[in-house]
C-alpha cells in the first residue's frame, strides 16, 4: 500500500497525534504505561500490524521514532520456512464444501502436530495454506514428510480420499516482532516456491540445499518457473 499523504493524515488522526507505544522495553515511560510523546513532524513511523490488511485502526499503530527504534530495532534471524497446501483446493471447495472444510482442519491440525514435534513452530495459516518455521533446514524437510504422512493417516482414519499436498522450503531472514509475529521477503519467497510445487512434491531452495545436501530424487525446477521467484537462484523438486 502506498503511504500518501492523505493515508499519513488518517494515520495521526487515528493516533490522536501521539505515540502509542505501549512501554515495553521502552525508556521514554514506565513499562505497561501509554507513552505521552507527541508525533512532532515527520520524527514518526508507523508499525503495521499485519502485512496487508488495509487501512483501518486495528491494522496501523503510529509511533515516535525512538519508541520504534527502542521496541523493533531487532536482529534479522535465519529460519527455515516450511509453506504448503492441499492441491487443487479451491476444486475441492467448488465441489464438495463439507469435505474441502474438514480437509482443511485436518491439514492444519496434522500441521501443527509436526512442528510440536519437530522443534518448529506453527506461523500462521490461511484458508489454503500453512506457514510452518524451524530453525534448521534438515528439520524443515523432515517435517515436509511427517507432515504428509500425518496428513495421509488422518484423512484414512475419517475414511477421506487423500488429496496430494504441494510443499516449498526456503530458507532465509526474517525479522520476529514482540508478539512473535514474523516479517521478511522470505516469508514471501516460501509460498512463491510452494505454488511451483507440483501436486505431491516438495521444491526446496539453493539455501536449503546447501544446508542438507542433494536428497535422492532431486530434479531441477525449469529455470522458466523460477524466473517467477526472481529473489532466487535455483530450486529443486523432490518426491514427498
Amino acid at each position: 500500500m502506498e503511504f500518501t499523504q492523505e493515508v499519513r493524515a488518517q494515520v495521526l488522526a487515528m493516533a490522536g497525534r501521539r505515540c502509542e507505544c505501549h512501554g515495553d522495553n521502552c525508556r521514554h515511560h514506565l513499562r505497561g504505561a501509554r507513552c505521552k510523546r507527541g508525533l512532532r513532524g515527520d520524527q514518526w513511523k508507523v508499525f503495521w500490524r499485519t502485512e496487508s490488511g488495509g487501512i483501518a485502526r486495528e491494522n496501523i499503530e503510529a509511533w515516535c521514532l525512538d519508541c520504534f527504534a527502542n521496541n523493533f530495532s531487532v536482529p534479522k534471524e535465519t529460519v527455515a520456512l516450511l509453506s504448503a497446501d492441499i492441491a487443487d483446493y479451491p476444486s475441492i471447495l467448488e465441489h464438495d464444501h463439507r469435505r474441502a472444510l474438514t480437509l482443511r482442519s485436518v491439514f492444519r491440525d496434522a500441521a501443527d502436530r509436526v512442528a510440536r514435534d519437530g522443534r518448529g513452530r506453527f506461523v500462521e495459516a490461511s484458508p489454503e495454506e500453512v506457514l510452518l518455521e524451524f530453525g534448521k533446514s534438515p528439520d524443515a524437510l523432515a517435517a515436509a514428510h511427517r507432515l504428509w504422512e500425518s496428513f495421509r493417516d488422518s484423512t484414512q482414519r475419517l475414511d477421506l480420499p487423500t488429496p496430494d499436498l504441494r510443499t516449498g522450503i526456503h530458507r532465509g531472514e526474517v525479522t520476529r516482532w514482540r508478539n512473535g509475529y514474523l516479517a521478511g521477503e522470505a516469508i514471501a519467497i516460501a509460498s512463491r516456491v510452494q505454488c511451483l510445487a507440483p501436486a505431491g512434491r516438495i521444491v526446496i531452495t539453493d539455501p536449503v540445499v546447501s544446508a542438507v545436501g542433494k536428497p535422492g530424487g532431486m530434479e531441477p525446477v525449469p529455470e522458466e518457473e523460477v524466473r517467477d521467484v526472481p529473489e532466487i537462484s535455483a530450486c529443486w523438486a523432490l518426491p514427498l
